[in-house]
């Protein structure tokens, strides 16, 4: 801990200590206290972030930025998912996945199945998070469609995809092109 009680440094800024080779590749600083972190078992663990404390997924530990403690409650996977390790993550996976599409003028395919045409101009949801699960990411997938002649026969005129605060565009208009919040 440097610059006082109320920061805490990434690395020692010190010109010539053992650290002064890193200084080009992380930059020294300080960070407010409450987004220190904390230690489990050994590890270094970032402010808010949560992780499994066991192999089996029955023990979910949480970094509470502001006590700058581990807190840890009994949890286990949801119905339909195993514990793994995915790209070096322990978490719940799905044992299984479906696929909704959207093809030709247009013709949807719902998750379970379901088969609906939707011939008119108004927006419609194709997909989007549906769970207050706070470890799965909120998207929804919308689909504009457009008349193609007559008021019996359409085509899909936009997509938007929206995650991570980003809208994403494709368009029949901008062909080739995708739009990323307001920029071609």
């Amino acid at each position: 801990m440097w610059e006082g009680d109320s920061f805490c440094g990434l690395i020692t800024l010190i010109i010539n200590g053992p650290f002064s080779k890193c200084h080009a590749a992380i930059d020294p600083q300080c960070v407010p206290t409450v987004k220190c972190g904390c230690t489990y078992e050994g590890r270094s663990i970032p402010a808010g972030e949560s992780f499994w404390a066991d192999q089996g997924c029955r023990r979910r530990c949480t970094c509470v930025a502001r006590s700058k403690r581990v807190e840890c409650r009994d949890k286990a996977c949801g119905a339909g998912q195993q514990c793994q390790v995915v790209d070096g993550i322990r978490k719940c996976q799905a044992v299984s996945h479906s696929t909704c599409k959207a093809t030709g003028d247009p013709h949807y395919v719902t998750f379970d199945k379901r088969k609906f045409n939707f011939q008119g101009t108004c927006v419609y949801q194709l997909a989007a998070l549906c769970s207050k699960d706070p470890e799965l990411v909120p998207f929804e997938v919308l689909v504009q469609n457009d008349h193609r002649g007559s008021k019996v026969v359409s085509f899909t005129k936009l997509v938007e995809i929206k995650v991570y605060s980003l809208s994403i565009v494709i368009t029949k208009t901008h062909k080739g092109l995708i739009m990323v919040r307001t920029i071609f």
